[in-house]
């Protein structure tokens, strides 16, 4: 991970109501450069206003259509290129954090999370984390897996976690040597996917959400879901690594 930001932009397939009203994709890409159109033409006086934009990015992830083989960019896909390298230095000592970013109705969701048959990149990374601990267990190597999960809501931080169920706001403090910290955080242990899929569950019951023109139950907060891995050597000192989400 040579950079210490990545940015990624993904597009979403029509929904049901843009495909009843006839939207069209103004959306191109081709490896990490995506191309935007603009969606009435450019064969007017002001042509040269409406010729297509270009940016470029870590990487460009199309996925209105799936039946176009050749560009779709499935679930895996997003995260072989998004998430696994992730993993992969979690394991070396480097904390992480993957944020999703967009209007409501955007797919961030599903990029993250995806669904039963087509799972997101939070379910996959722990899958492959909870496999790759297993496979390197021995006499002399353990690791512990906690998770914390906080809303930040008008400028508020409560535990999604808390085991008393309570709304307490919490205080954001800086330790002198690890940086910003959340003072009486809950931290539960796991040890596998269906752990952290159970309490990201219980947590999300308590988010605060409100109805949009977009979406009938849509958040209206942030969440900061953690997931700190603690590897021990025996006789050695411990290595710590932080995933956010």
């Amino acid at each position: 991970m040579t950079d210490k930001v990545k940015v990624a932009v993904r597009v979403r397939p029509f929904n049901r109501r843009e495909v009843d009203i006839g939207k069209q994709c103004v959306v191109d890409m081709k490896d990490c450069q995506t191309v935007l159109y603009h969606p009435s033409g450019t064969h007017d006086k002001d042509s040269h206003k409406r010729a297509p934009k270009t940016f470029a990015f870590d990487h460009s992830f199309w996925s209105i259509d799936e039946n176009v083989k050749e560009k779709f960019a499935c679930q895996s896909t997003v995260y072989a290129r998004c998430g696994k390298e992730v993993l992969d230095k979690a394991f070396q000592g480097y904390n992480a954090c993957i944020f999703a970013y967009g209007q409501t109705g955007s797919g961030k969701s599903y990029t993250m999370m995806g669904t039963a048959e087509q799972k997101g990149i939070i379910p996959r990374l722990c899958d492959a984390l909870f496999e790759q601990i297993t496979n390197n267990q021995d006499e002399s190597l353990s690791y512990k897996c906690v998770v914390s999960y906080m809303e930040i809501y008008n400028e508020k931080v409560h535990d999604l976690l808390d085991p008393k169920g309570g709304r307490q706001n919490l205080r954001v403090r800086e330790h002198n040597i690890l940086g910003p910290y959340v003072d009486g955080l809950s931290s539960l242990a796991v040890s596998n996917f269906q752990d952290i899929d159970n309490l990201m569950s219980e947590g999300n019951k308590s988010r605060t959400v409100a109805a949009t023109n977009m979406n009938s139950e849509s958040s209206r907060s942030h969440a900061v879901f953690s997931i700190i891995l603690t590897t021990t050597m025996t006789d050695l000192q411990s290595g710590v690594s932080e995933f956010f989400f």
